[in-house]
């Protein structure tokens, strides 16, 4: 009896409590699903527009290759209208690269600027703001912009980063004729190589500044 009467007062109890909070509960009802409806619409638009963003990416390509006259059209509407997208951001990256390699070193410098803008900051991509900002301070090395090129590499530490770009920190020491940073920087690329190659091509520059001291 008393357990009927439990069951009975639990669900009266329910019941009060649903009549009297009757609107919070369906507005929170309701913002559930519009939260929902949003972010499976959210979804889809991007998978839309990954989509077409790929489409656009291997027409540039092909007529890259082909050097088609609508080549520098496919790249604009790329660039301009799926900036976010990876397909985007590789275009940018071959772009700046093809303008490099042509020579085009101040065309090529804003190429990789604007992808370096585009994916800086907490939320941006990591991989592809490191390939700008290593891009950029080469084509600074090969001018001779020492100063410059380190400059873009200021945001890495220089005692905790990869590798590569702890030797590239040490060519722009080397050729500011900062020996003993240049070599600091080189024993720590050597020593984050796995690939023995690599650490033997850094072994030699180390060899050489250490003969010119």
């Amino acid at each position: 009896m008393n357990r009927i009467f439990d069951n009975e007062a639990g669900t009266s109890s329910a019941q009060n409590f649903f009549n009297s909070n009757k609107k919070l509960i369906l507005i929170i009802i309701s913002a559930a699903i519009l939260v929902s409806a949003i972010f499976a619409g959210n979804v889809y638009t991007n998978k839309l527009s990954n989509e077409k963003a790929a489409g656009i990416y291997n027409q540039w390509l092909i007529s890259s290759a082909s050097e088609n006259s609508d080549v520098e059209s496919l790249y604009l509407n790329l660039v301009n209208n799926y900036p976010n997208s990876g397909y985007s951001m590789m275009a940018m990256l071959g772009k700046g690269a093809e303008l490099a390699e042509n020579g085009s070193y101040e065309e090529s410098i804003e190429v990789f600027s604007n992808l370096k803008d585009l994916t800086d900051g907490f939320n941006g991509n990591k991989f592809f703001n490191k390939i700008s900002r290593v891009s950029i301070s080469r084509i600074h090395i090969h001018l001779e912009q020492f100063d410059e090129a380190l400059l873009e590499l200021s945001s890495y530490s220089e005692e905790s980063t990869n590798a590569y770009i702890h030797e590239l920190i040490g060519d722009i020491f080397a050729a500011k004729n900062d020996k003993s940073r240049s070599l600091e920087q080189y024993e720590f690329a050597k020593n984050k190589y796995d690939d023995q190659q690599a650490k033997s091509i850094v072994s030699m520059k180390i060899a050489n500044i250490s003969l010119e001291q």
